[in-house]
């Protein structure tokens, strides 16, 4: 039992020394060039409602994703993909923002899934990615 507890659960690994040392590396480099281009930085929850995710505005089907369950009982999933989370803080916060609205965002997201490689099954993947949101002026009149 305590040799399990030194391994990380199928799918994930830990990413140390030289690899964490260039993984920064890299992510600082692109952060930058973000920033040059005027990019904003936006965190979202590793874990959001599962109503987030679902088939309407999700990519991932609900079988592929890591479900649990909140003192409330309201179905909590870790996010198996960032864009629904953007979205959703954009909705939130920056509706009275003009736009083009330029955000950089970085982090894990999680899918309980074997077919994405066929050795090994890669449940955590990491995602550093931008989103330019370009809405049109009719639709800003709309939401007044």
């Amino acid at each position: 039992m305590k040799e399990k507890l030194l391994h990380t659960p199928e799918g994930v690994r830990d990413i140390y020394n030289s690899e964490c040392k260039r993984k920064s590396a890299v992510e600082k480099r692109i952060h930058h060039i973000l920033e040059l281009y005027g990019y904003q930085d936006i965190e979202t929850p590793t874990f959001e409602f599962f109503d987030i995710f679902n088939s309407d505005t999700g990519t991932v089907s609900s079988v592929e994703m890591f479900k649990f369950f909140d003192r409330n009982n309201n179905t909590l999933v870790l996010r198996p993909d960032m864009t629904p989370s953007i979205a959703r803080s954009v909705a939130k916060y920056y509706s009275a923002c003009e736009f083009p609205l330029r955000l950089s965002y970085r982090g894990n997201t999680f899918l309980n899934n074997r077919s994405y490689q066929v050795s090994l099954p890669r449940r955590q993947r990491w995602e550093q990615s931008l989103l330019m949101m370009i809405v049109r002026k009719q639709m800003q009149r709309e939401s007044s």
